[in-house]
């Protein structure tokens, strides 16, 4: 087969599945918005029935069960449009205007969509050749259960879709009969070959470098179209390379900011002590070795921090005194608990563990951090470590248990507004995780909110 003739099929193909989906995409959309005008205007109509017709029942309900069915069905067909809504009690048809059994069709929790308020359910079905909106929601009046339904017959809408996807259909192809002749004229009176190589050219200036130009047979067009693309290829993997570096040097600035805060606030509050007045020279002497073990820290934790963030590199474990770790994270947070009239209560039923100690500490750091914030002015937090566990305790506001698997992600807050008014940036639980999986550890959470959250680092058994 000639290159023209290839040339010419291929064309003629791609035009037709161009026009194709351009179809597909106009039907998809034009489905869509058909769909959501059908579901706002269900759920509306339909909520605006229910909460009229429950609120409207609740007044002087008899006591008589006879005469209570019959106020509550004139309530219900006295509301207006009740000829698309069914009333049932139980298994019990009260009203149905409509002639299906909407429980059957739409069971609780199956295959249904919720509502924006939460409670009602709805969807779309086919039902005997024609197309139905349907919703439903339970009701309780007088303490008795109750089961309110919208079958609405929206089979006019739909088919008007269906009769653009016909007409587009239609057009398509009639579209693509003269485009393809068009086509084929065209591709013989013209160098279509290097044209698409130009195109390809074109699409690596203006930085799409994913695009391949597609290579078939041995000639040389299609040789330099290799070249083309093996260029394409060396260009992207390069630019590939530029952003995995930005963003690794993005992650550490991240990191290393968050890091900062509490050995920075540590040295700033033990400055202004120095400063402000004139402290007894015990206390001066204990202020300035805590701006120097902050600064210290401030050093280890940035050579640490360029290593296991910025590096990926591995990091170098010896058993370190677990007793001396909860001590030196007691020390680091003392100034922020004392603020807020907390107390941090260590218990340590360990000797050792394999560990590097300034990363583990600023881990632990971080986890108290979290427990203060989420914590009332005089509680207590509790850090303890048995078992080979180390856990942190608070009895503060909790953590949903739909949000504690994400609690990890960086830049994920739970209370983002409470986050942002303490300098919060979601990377602190981020960066526990990462320091305990290069310790060969686990970080778990258990939260009820309310009540408590416990984060426990769990290393493997020596």
């Amino acid at each position: 087969m000639k290159l023209r003739t290839k040339l010419t099929v291929f064309s003629i193909l791609l035009l037709a599945a161009a026009i194709a989906l351009c179809c597909a995409i106009i039907i998809s959309f034009a489905y869509q918005g058909e769909v959501e005008s059908i579901t706002s205007a269900g759920i509306s109509d339909f909520e605006d029935l229910y909460r009229e017709f429950v609120w409207s029942s609740t007044d002087s309900i008899p006591d008589s069960p006879i005469v209570r069915r019959s106020y509550i069905i004139n309530k219900f067909r006295s509301l207006a449009d009740a000829g698309e809504f069914v009333l049932q009690k139980g298994d019990e048809f009260w009203v149905n205007n409509t002639g299906f059994d909407v429980k059957s069709i739409l069971p609780a929790g199956k295959a249904a969509k919720l509502s924006e308020s939460g409670s009602t359910q709805y969807k779309l079905a086919r039902i005997d050749g024609a197309d139905y909106f349907i919703a439903a929601n339970p009701a309780s009046i007088a303490q008795e259960d109750y089961y309110v339904s919208l079958m609405r017959n929206v089979t006019p809408q739909i088919n008007s879709v269906r009769s653009l996807a016909a007409k587009c259909a239609l057009v398509g192809a009639v579209i693509t009969a003269i485009a393809a002749y068009a086509m084929h004229l065209i591709v013989l009176r013209s160098l279509l070959p290097i044209k698409a190589l130009q195109e390809g050219a074109n699409q690596l200036s203006g930085g799409k470098y994913a695009e391949r130009i597609p290579v078939h047979g041995h000639d040389e067009l299609s040789e330099l179209a290799a070249d083309f693309n093996s260029m394409a290829e060396a260009i992207q993997g390069s630019i590939q390379e530029l952003n995995e570096r930005a963003e690794r040097q993005q992650a550490f600035i991240n990191d290393l900011s968050h890091e900062l805060k509490t050995p920075v606030t540590s040295i700033l509050l033990s400055s202004e002590t120095l400063l402000s007045r004139s402290v007894p020279p015990d206390a001066a002497q204990n202020a300035l070795v805590r701006i120097y073990d902050q600064c210290k820290w401030l050093e280890q934790l940035s050579l640490k921090l360029m290593t296991l963030v910025l590096l990926q590199g591995e990091i170098s474990l010896r058993e370190e005194s677990v007793a001396e770790l909860l001590e030196a994270v007691k020390e680091s947070t003392a100034d922020k608990l004392e603020k807020q009239n907390m107390k941090l209560c260590l218990n340590c039923e360990m000797d050792t563990l394999p560990m590097d100690f300034d990363l583990m500490r600023s881990a632990l750091v971080n986890l108290v951090e979290n427990a203060r914030k989420a914590s009332r002015d005089g509680q207590t937090i509790y850090l303890c470590a048995k078992n080979n566990t180390i856990e942190v305790r608070d009895f503060g506001q909790g953590i949903p248990a739909k949000e504690l698997p994400r609690i990890t992600e960086p830049f994920y807050m739970v209370d983002k507004s409470r986050s942002k008014k303490q300098g919060g940036a979601g990377l602190g639980l981020a960066i526990v995780q990462r320091i305990a999986s290069a310790h060969g550890a686990a970080l778990t959470a258990e939260s009820i909110p309310g009540e408590f959250t416990a984060i426990k680092i769990v290393f493997q058994a020596k």
